[in-house]
């Protein structure tokens, strides 16, 4: 088969392929032959190696209502004046009204955090305060019961809180992407 039957009977196969694809589609393999028969290999042969016009048509059909299934057309934005504005109103939005408490809640928890370590490892000092002075063991036993025992339920509740404030932020983030790409 020689290029030119070769590539009319590919077009011939390719009609529900759109205009201009299938113009790439023919100018690629064309390209492709020219390229072989300049390395070497008569017409014949190039075309040989590409295979059957039918089974690369049936490929590329398959691609094509792949493509249409999906809509996997690529989205352009010709305007994006909207999208800058809505990001800077989003920036001085989030600059005046959500850093500042995000910043206070954030200490907020550090400090949390640092009353429930406080609270894990003052049960030491009571054992040294046995050791030292002269303090009732069942005042003591119940004093480290205390603490230790309120220092993890603390941590826990803290833990939870932070999962929570985290989440929120998290959500937060994606509303703020979604309303600067204007999909919300």
């Amino acid at each position: 088969m020689t290029k030119q039957q070769f590539l009319n009977e590919l077009n011939r196969l390719l009609v529900q392929v759109p205009e201009g694809e299938r113009k790439d589609i023919l100018s690629d393999y064309e390209a492709h032959i020219d390229s072989a028969i300049e390395n070497g290999k008569t017409e014949e042969e190039a075309v040989a190696d590409l295979g059957s016009p039918k089974t690369i048509a049936d490929e590329l059909d398959v691609f094509v209502a792949t493509d249409k299934l999906s809509g996997s057309k690529k989205e352009t934005t010709t305007n994006v004046g909207p999208n800058i504005f809505a990001f800077l109103g989003m920036l001085l939005f989030n600059l005046i009204f959500i850093i500042g408490p995000v910043v206070g809640v954030t200490g907020a928890f550090i400090g949390l955090y640092a009353a429930a370590f406080a609270c894990l490892i003052t049960p030491v000092a009571f054992i040294i305060n046995l050791f030292t002075h002269d303090t009732p063991i069942l005042l003591a036993f119940f004093l480290i019961l205390a603490t230790f025992s309120f220092g993890y339920l603390f941590l826990l509740v803290t833990n939870f809180l932070a999962k929570w404030f985290l989440k929120l932020i998290h959500w937060y983030w994606k509303l703020n992407v979604k309303i600067v790409k204007g999909s919300y």
